[in-house]
């Protein structure tokens, strides 16, 4: 009974940690005839509708990467994520860049999901016959049977992409999930700190 309850604590933590964001990339991809590297001078762009929202994340990315490696944000320069476009990459590339790292919103997908009623979790009336030591636990924290529940997921579908100038090329992509996040911000620190992992581990961002 001592393992039941523990697996009984364990899974309501788990179901309480689903309410904090939790960021993972799915699929990757390297060019594996790419060998140029960490770039030398990096453009960040962000493709979302919201234009607040882009120029945070931009911002953001662009001081993470700082002073390791010198970059700047596309909406600094005037310039829409639109690589495929051979003014945007000329400009790039008069202004020196030899790289584009664009991250792209694909989709905001909510489901639902029941969580089934839950039996007080401190109710172990079998402890009693075999450890007389166990007190009862209610004075302190009082246990309550819960009702059904209706629960919202959210995911988050990124693709980030790094781009080769002045062909504009794609050398590297991944496409991530962040699963309940609690906010916009949480979702660009996540991907900052996952993505940013995997470029380095690839040698595609200077650093360890």
């Amino acid at each position: 009974m001592r393992h039941r309850l523990a697996l009984l604590l364990l899974a309501t933590l788990f179901v309480l940690a689903g309410c904090g964001g939790m960021t993972t990339i799915k699929t990757s991809w390297r060019d594996g005839g790419d060998t140029a590297g960490a770039p030398r001078r990096l453009a960040v762009f962000v493709a979302v509708s919201d234009e607040n929202l882009r120029k945070m994340a931009e911002n953001r990315v662009v001081q993470s990467l700082q002073p390791a490696l010198p970059a700047q944000a596309a909406h600094q320069l005037g310039l829409a994520p639109q690589l495929e476009q051979a003014e945007v990459r000329g400009r790039l590339v008069e202004a020196g860049f030899d790289a584009v790292l664009m991250a792209r919103l694909v989709s905001v997908d909510k489901t639902q999901r029941l969580l089934p009623a839950q039996d007080p979790l401190l109710y172990q009336p079998l402890f009693w016959g075999r450890h007389p030591y166990f007190y009862p636990f209610s004075p302190l924290y009082p246990s309550y049977a819960t009702k059904p529940q209706v629960v919202e997921d959210t995911r988050v579908i990124v693709e980030t992409l790094l781009y080769r100038l002045p062909e504009g090329r794609p050398v590297w992509t991944a496409v991530s999930e962040s699963f309940n996040p609690a906010s916009s911000s949480e979702v660009v620190e996540d991907l900052i700190r996952v993505i940013g992992r995997r470029l380095r581990s690839e040698g595609l961002l200077p650093g360890p």
